[in-house]
């Protein structure tokens, strides 16, 4: 295996997955193809973009007519579209140049905004045709628009990329549009106003090279050859932390060893797929065998190809030391004579072995025993467990805990009813409501002809602050994370009768005009939809309920009985 070098710090790392990531740019500008002696190509472009003054593009200047074909041999202060291609060429990032007409549209429907959605950095200038921003400003705030709507998966980096000499200016007009499309608590501003950042995209405000501007807006100036670092950078701030890199990295991997996973299922195989769903019919359609070998190749590919560890010491090290944000609450739980750097890092690297270098921090006792075992008390177990959050009430926990054991959803596709569904039942404004987790096996909801019935275990709601030590199954909420305790017992079960739809046969949500999607059953009683475990999490859930089904009653001595407890 081809192995590589991980950066030490949380910033370079975060940094180098991005640089790993990042793969299309677009760069949008009206004088691409301009000659210096102000004449505009024909029809036919030239093999190498031409450079243009630096200067503003109201200035009327003329401009010597003996140009230098090559990139070393250029003026070093003029404005070079060709230079911003060659830096992100040596990041191995495709970037495309763009010069639209005067009249070009920059709607949603545009030519260009499809351009712009296909790419991970849109670098437009905001002047274009002398527009005064007026198209640069309708493209950003449609891609926000996106982003927030359509495609709230994707993340992308908008640079406006200037040589207008007020860049506050362009910035409030910015700020304008975009909090117009999007709720202000998904907007921030930073950079001193010069750059915003939404939930999946970030806006930067950047400078060309322009002597006439005034310090203030020095730092933001940025020579063509060295954009493409910046963009990088730029990048990072929108996708910062140590997971987000590691995705970074993974996603990385696939797209270089696509060619290595279609290899495995050359045309060659096709025969055999065939015959395999030939003899499959008409208990089952193969071609739902496709999707786990398709997961399986990746899985491969990402434990052959990423580096062991992925997360190493130091970078952990590292973000202790420079990223992690104690909270208020921290000091009062860890005491006021504690390094809490210190004990934030050995909770990290050394987990419940931390206890003898932590005596005398009397939350670290509570909760590890003396043999170093975690004590199950569960009210400690949260205390502890809350050291490395911002706030003491943040969710991240329940977050991370969903993101393992959920299935999570892309597209708007209608939910299957089957193993690991939780519904809630609906009964007329019944207070507590009832919730449910589906123990159907998943060759039992599919392929059905007839009506079929379901089986349920019911979860009970539980506080987050209750002493009962069962494992939970936990659901988003408006307001806090919902625990459910499921308990796998035979008087908790609850079946109900549903008809599949005769074209799927399969039982389908219906989406409601409030949000919801629910399952009817055939006495009209609905169930909304409100998770899908993961297959494994799911399994587990049934093993624990059979082997509570498989137990053995019978009549021994009570002596003996109590004896063997």
């Amino acid at each position: 295996m081809n192995m590589m070098t991980i950066p030490n710090t949380v910033s370079e790392f975060s940094k180098y997955a991005a640089q790993e990531f990042l793969q299309t740019a677009v760069f949008i500008d009206d004088r691409i193809y301009e000659r210096k002696d102000g004449s505009i190509p024909e029809s036919k472009l030239p093999s190498a973009p031409r450079s243009r003054p630096r200067a503003l593009k109201s200035a009327d200047q003329k401009v010597s007519s003996n140009v230098s074909g090559g990139i070393e041999e250029s003026d070093q202060k003029e404005y070079s579209p060709r230079k911003i291609v060659i830096s992100f060429a040596k990041k191995q990032i495709i970037c495309s140049l763009y010069q639209p007409e005067k009249e070009a549209k920059f709607s949603e429907k545009s030519d260009v905004f499809s351009l712009c959605m296909a790419a991970d950095i849109v670098i437009v200038d905001w002047d274009l045709h002398g527009d005064a921003g007026t198209k640069a400003l309708e493209l950003v705030g449609e891609l926000i628009q996106r982003a927030v709507t359509d495609v709230p998966e994707q993340l992308r980096l908008i640079l406006v990329y200037t040589d207008q000499i007020d860049l506050r200016g362009i910035g409030e007009q910015l700020y304008e549009k975009i909090s117009r499309n999007i709720r202000d608590e998904n907007l921030s501003v930073e950079d001193d106003g010069l750059a915003f950042h939404t939930l999946n995209s970030r806006v930067s405000i950047l400078g060309k090279e322009n002597g006439k501007r005034p310090d203030q807006y020095k730092k933001h100036e940025v020579v063509e050859k060295e954009l493409a670092d910046k963009a990088i950078e730029e990048f990072t701030k929108l996708a910062s932390g140590l997971l987000h890199a590691a995705s970074f990295l993974g996603l990385a991997k696939i797209r270089k060893n696509s060619r290595k996973i279609l290899s495995k299922f050359n045309s060659s195989l096709d025969p055999a797929f065939l015959t395999h769903r030939a003899m499959s019919l008409p208990d089952e359609d193969a071609a739902d065998h496709l999707i786990p070998l398709l997961v399986s190749e990746i899985e491969a590919v990402l434990e052959d190809s990423l580096p062991k560890p992925l997360i190493s010491d130091a970078l952990i090290e590292d973000w202790c030391q420079n990223k992690w944000m104690p909270g208020d609450h921290v000091k009062k739980l860890l005491g006021n004579n504690t390094g809490q750097t210190k004990v934030a890092i050995d909770f990290c690297l050394k987990g419940k072995r931390m206890r003898n270098d932590h005596e005398n921090v009397d939350l670290i006792k509570q909760a590890i025993s003396k043999k170093e075992e975690w004590r199950n008390e569960r009210n400690k177990i949260r205390e502890i467990s809350s050291i490395l959050l911002a706030i003491k009430d943040s969710v991240a926990n329940h977050e991370f805990s969903r993101l393992m054991s959920s299935r999570t959803f892309y597209g708007k596709h209608r939910k299957d009813l089957k193993l690991g569904t939780i519904v809630r039942q609906e009964k007329n404004g019944e207070n507590p409501p009832r919730y449910l987790l589906c123990l159907q096996p998943v060759c039992d909801s599919v392929r059905l002809s007839a009506a079929r019935k379901f089986i349920f275990a019911e979860l009970e709601e539980v506080e987050q602050d209750g002493k009962n030590k069962a494992s939970h199954i936990l659901l988003p909420s408006d307001n806090k994370p919902k625990e459910l305790l499921y308990q796998p017992k035979a008087f908790k079960c609850f079946i109900s009768e549903f008809s599949p739809e005769s074209k799927t046969k399969q039982i389908l949500t219906k989406l409601l005009d409030d949000g919801r999607e629910i399952f009817t059953d055939m006495n009209n009683c609905e169930y909304v939809w409100l998770d899908q475990l993961k297959t494994s999490h799911a399994q587990r859930a049934v093993e624990k309920y059979a082997r509570e089904l498989s137990r053995v009653g019978l009549t021994e001595s009570e002596w003996q009985r109590l004896l063997d407890k």
